[in-house]
C-alpha cells in the first residue's frame, strides 16, 4: 500500500539494503539514540503498525511541503520511501500543489546492476524517520549512523539528501506520538 496515495501496491518488494538499515537501527536503539517502536499483540497489531507507518510518511510529506518552495519541490525527482519495519512504501511525485496523492507508481527498480537506472529509494526505519521528524536526531546522524540509505542515480540522491537537510530545519508538529 502506498502510504501517501492509498494505492494498493502489489509488488511486495523489499530493498537489498534493508537489512543493513535494520542492523543500524537496532544498534541505535540499544545505544539510546532511538526509541524502540512499541509493538502490540493481537489480530490488529499489524494494521496498527501500518497505520503508524503511514502517519510517519505523511509527516515526512507535510514537513517537505512546508519546508520547500514550490520551485524547490518541483525540482525534486520522483522517489520512494521504504520503512523497513513492515515494508511500508510511500511514493512521492511533486506538483505545484504538493505531492500528488493520486499518482499510480511503477514497481521500483531496486535490483538493476547499474545504480544510474535504479529507482530513487530512501530506505529507513519508521523509528529513525519519526525521530528525525521530532527533531530528536538530525540528517547528519541519519547518515553517520547508517539509519538511512538512499539508492538511485547519484545526482538524484544528492537532491534527496538536500531535501532532507532543508526540511530538517523546519519545525512541524509531530504526527505520531510514541506511548
Amino acid at each position: 500500500m502506498c502510504a501517501i496515495c492509498d494505492f494498493k501496491i502489489e509488488f511486495g518488494v523489499g530493498h537489498p539494503q534493508a537489512l543493513a538499515v535494520a542492523v543500524a537501527t537496532r544498534k541505535a536503539i540499544e545505544a539510546g539514540l532511538l526509541r524502540q517502536l512499541e509493538t502490540e499483540e493481537g489480530a490488529l497489531a499489524q494494521a496498527r503498525l501500518r497505520m503508524t507507518a503511514v502517519d510517519t510518511l505523511n509527516g515526512l510529506q507535510d514537513r517537505v511541503q512546508e519546508a520547500l518552495t514550490v520551485d524547490d519541490l518541483l525540482s525534486l525527482p520522483d522517489f520512494y520511501v521504504l520503512l523497513i519495519e513492515n515494508e511500508t512504501w510511500g511514493f512521492f511525485h511533486a506538483t505545484e500543489d504538493g505531492f500528488d496523492p493520486d499518482i499510480v507508481p511503477e514497481r521500483p527498480d531496486v535490483l538493476s546492476e547499474s545504480v544510474e537506472v535504479r529507482s530513487l529509494v530512501l530506505v529507513t526505519s519508521q523509528v529513525a524517520l519519526q525521530a528525525w521528524l521530532d527533531s530528536e536526531i538530525n540528517t547528519g546522524q541519519l547518515n553517520t549512523e547508517s539509519l538511512l540509505f538512499i539508492d538511485g542515480p547519484a545526482e538524484q540522491r544528492d537532491k534527496l539528501l538536500s531535501m532532507l537537510k532543508a526540511s530538517s530545519m523546519t519545525a512541524v508538529s509531530p504526527t505520531v506520538a510514541f506511548g
